[in-house]
């Protein structure tokens, strides 16, 4: 499922279990309802430092760091289209990375980011470009 929509599923079981612990007592629901919508309102942002590359969630003023990738580590960056992604948009496009695996010449492809549009997907891969990543 795209990165994108991957809060939705948990979501949903979540208010389910909610409205069933609300059988027991009727204190689950609220809980369940807040949470809920913690999830939902959850936003993703990338952003492309000098060194770095940081995939962050926040939940309004409040950031928590996901995920980073140094940029010396990356061999090449690449922007796939994937049609067919989710049964949410009919198609998507992933960045996808090669990244050295320790000191030796090993590499292996990470999928970072899943993009609705090219648009936004090419803004990143401009953004490396900048940074001197190999990108195609």
């Amino acid at each position: 499922m795209g990165r994108q929509y991957e809060g939705i599923p948990l979501a949903s079981a979540l208010l389910f279990a909610g409205i069933f612990a609300t059988l027991h007592h009727i204190f689950w629901s609220p809980v369940a309802l807040v949470l809920v919508a913690a999830m939902l309102w959850m936003e993703t942002e990338l952003e492309v430092g000098f060194e770095r590359l940081e995939l962050r969630r926040r939940l309004g003023p409040l950031k928590l760091k996901f995920k980073s990738w140094k940029l010396e580590d990356k061999e090449g960056v690449v922007l796939g289209e994937f049609k067919g992604a989710t049964k949410y948009t009919p198609h998507s496009f992933i960045l996808t990375a090669r990244i050295c695996k320790g000191h030796g010449l090993a590499f292996e492809g990470v999928e970072m980011f899943e993009f609705a549009s090219q648009k936004k997907g090419g803004e990143v891969l401009n953004a490396l470009r900048a940074q001197h990543v190999p990108t195609s």
